[in-house]
């Protein structure tokens, strides 16, 4: 028995697998061990499979080219990125113009979309993994932000997982916008379960005959409870076994070190 408590085995019946990447899969751009075993066996199984991601820094297209190189096997159908839902609300609610606070690369795929981007006159702020950060564009939302433009985010996920260690993310940077306008965003990413209810209605499944793999509990697996989906954190990234025992409302249903104690499943 690999996993932390108990055996991850029965998780063989389940029909789907949605996996988190950063800090599930791999660290910065090095693959954990047994991962493309792992796609091999879910294939062969004829499981399907999903990749999830908050980490709004790349646009779609710079996703699919990384998850590839890695030898992934990722297609537009099976990954699934914070900036989707995102996107498809300021669609449905008719924005055209975006204070988008991002990378370059999120910015191509905004205008791709059909919207504009404007630092002096938005409609809404959109605030995003921005690893491209100023303190002029901070200054500026701050004003927008302070002035009552709505404001809303790909996701608020703390710091993320590298190489070297943790990086501020998303939810650092809304902090520090917090402290200047006591203004918080309307989040789309996980933990919204819309994540992944939105794929199982699409698919025909039922949350119950599938699994969330992640490392985070405030994302990955209050995400996963609250659709209705069986949980597994993994331990190797943001969270630690102190940090599931001292929490009371994200316990997972499964523990594992790493996502290569998966390929137990299969064996």
């Amino acid at each position: 028995m690999s996993s932390i408590g108990k055996s991850i085995a029965e998780l063989r019946r389940k029909k789907v697998f949605f996996f988190d990447l950063d800090g599930t899969l791999y660290l910065g751009n090095e693959l954990f061990e047994g991962v493309i075993e792992i796609i091999k066996a879910l294939q062969e199984h004829g499981k399907r499979y999903f990749f999830l991601s908050n980490n709004s820094s790349k646009s779609t297209s710079d996703y699919l080219k990384k998850l590839n190189k890695l030898s992934l096997d990722a297609t537009r159908e099976n990954i699934i990125l914070s900036q989707h839902p995102t996107i498809s609300y300021l669609k449905k609610n008719n924005y055209t113009t975006v204070f988008l606070l991002g990378n370059e690369s999120l910015k191509k795929e905004f205008i791709e979309e059909g919207f504009a981007l404007s630092e002096r006159n938005p409609e809404i702020i959109v605030l995003a993994f921005d690893q491209e950060l100023t303190y002029n564009r901070l200054a500026k939302a701050s004003n927008l932000l302070q002035k009552g433009l709505p404001y809303i985010a790909t996701h608020l996920d703390d710091k993320c997982p590298t190489e070297d260690g943790f990086i501020p993310d998303a939810g650092g940077i809304a902090a520090l916008l917090y402290k200047t306008t006591e203004r918080m965003p309307v989040v789309f990413g996980k933990p919204n379960k819309e994540m992944l209810l939105f794929k199982l209605r699409e698919i025909e499944v039922k949350p119950q005959d599938a699994v969330m793999f992640g490392d985070r509990l405030y994302t990955d697996i209050k995400m996963g409870i609250n659709a209705g989906v069986t949980t597994c954190c993994v331990l190797s990234g943001e969270t630690t076994l102190e940090m599931i025992n001292k929490n009371k409302s994200e316990k997972p249903d499964f523990i594992i070190n790493g996502i290569w104690e998966v390929l137990e499943i299969f064996s």
